[in-house]
């Protein structure tokens, strides 16, 4: 389910695309502000209805709507036709994220096997980054033909994904009755969760912002190496080669981390990213190696946060508070994206590279503080 969920063609040309159809890059970047406010409002509720009625139930609903919003992509031909289609691709990722990482801690934790979960997470996230840079060279190959032929493989890839999901089998986590409405006891509980363990908002706070700077130079990067003259089918070549390298360093990742525990992970997540940041902004020649530094840095973060924030959360809250990190990961978004791309169109990609370097390393540095001050008083569930 994992591949076939990642094997998303569209992902390396959907800005490309966009750009084909007319849209300017500013535009680009509020259908992707459209998509995370989406996000915002539907992420608690969506994480809430998981732990309520089933986390399988959720990643199914996630699928199909997912379909939709393919079909919706081929079919739209304006502005406000594709932020229908981005709300609804918003609404089939809220019902997937953290509806699908829980599943795969429970399921561990039911047989318990949860102390194997940072190298299962980090071989599941293996597979999803191989399925993911067959995607982009596919989809890149697939669009130096026709846009279209992409975006309907990627739609019966998303129905083969609904398909497996339907054979999960969902675990079994204790619930109790409430006086008051079960969805809002949920979302309350969570919130007194994350009170009373401030390390779990530093480390979501984290994890939210590095991968919302990842995503942007990802996404953007397309239109970058568009300007500088890349045709589609090499920039399929060099999104497919960079999630190869994402994907090996995912299946390592708790091994470095076994190695350098937590504080000195999180350093070295934080300078991997600066680097890259002021590598694309300042050595334009070595552009694709710095972009590609960028993946494997995402690569090494998402079963190493993932096990982090999961091992610190009680799995009756687990849906609703994973996907509070998807909620603050989206509020990020919103700001980050299409600021950045009004930049690009206005002093162009390189400078704005450097410009997002700069304002990254005041924040990471105050959570970095706050993680150090706070991770010796972090529970952990057995």
């Amino acid at each position: 389910y994992s591949f076939m969920m990642q094997f998303n063609i569209t992902t390396a040309i959907w800005v490309l695309y966009l750009s084909y159809k007319g849209i300017s890059l500013v535009e680009i970047g509020l259908l992707e502000s459209i998509f995370h406010i989406t996000g915002l409002l539907f992420e608690i509720p969506t994480g809430a209805i998981a732990d309520i009625y089933g986390k399988k139930l959720s990643v199914l609903a996630g699928r199909l709507l997912s379909v939709i919003s393919v079909l919706m992509m081929i079919k739209a031909g304006d502005f406000w036709q594709f932020a229908a289609a981005f709300v609804i691709s918003a609404a089939s990722y809220n019902l997937e994220s953290g509806a699908g990482e829980a599943l795969v801690y429970d399921s561990l934790k039911e047989t318990g096997q949860e102390d194997k979960y940072k190298r299962i997470w980090g071989n599941l996230a293996f597979f999803m980054s191989i399925a993911q840079g067959l995607a982009v060279l596919l989809g890149g190959i697939l669009a130096d033909i026709r846009f279209i032929y992409a975006y309907i493989l990627g739609a019966v890839i998303q129905v083969i994904a609904f398909i497996t999901a339907m054979y999960y089998t969902e675990p079994s986590v204790r619930r109790e009755e409430y006086k008051e409405g079960v969805l809002l006891h949920q979302i309350k509980t969570s919130v007194l969760v994350l009170k009373g363990s401030k390390i779990v908002l530093y480390l979501i706070l984290f994890s939210a912002l590095s991968s919302s700077l990842g995503t942007t130079v990802y996404f953007y990067s397309q239109k970058y190496f568009d300007n500088m003259r890349y045709s589609k089918t090499a920039i399929a070549f060099i999104f497919a080669g960079s999630s190869l390298l994402s994907a090996f360093s995912s299946k390592l990742a708790h091994r470095l981390e076994k190695r350098l525990k937590i504080m000195k992970t999180l350093i070295l997540i934080s300078v991997l990213n600066v680097s890259a940041l002021f590598g694309l902004a300042f050595i334009r020649s070595l552009s694709v190696i710095f972009f590609i530094l960028v993946s494997v840095t995402d690569g090494l973060s998402f079963p190493i946060m993932s096990d982090y924030i999961n091992c610190r959360i009680p799995s009756e809250n687990r849906a609703t508070l994973l996907s509070t990190s998807s909620l603050c990961f989206s509020l990020f978004m919103i700001g980050i994206f299409p600021m950045f791309g009004l930049q690009a169109e206005k002093i162009g990609f390189s400078a704005s590279f450097g410009i997002a370097g700069g304002i990254f390393i005041p924040f990471m540095y105050v959570l970095l503080l706050k993680i150090k001050s706070s991770h010796l008083g972090g529970k952990i569930y057995d």
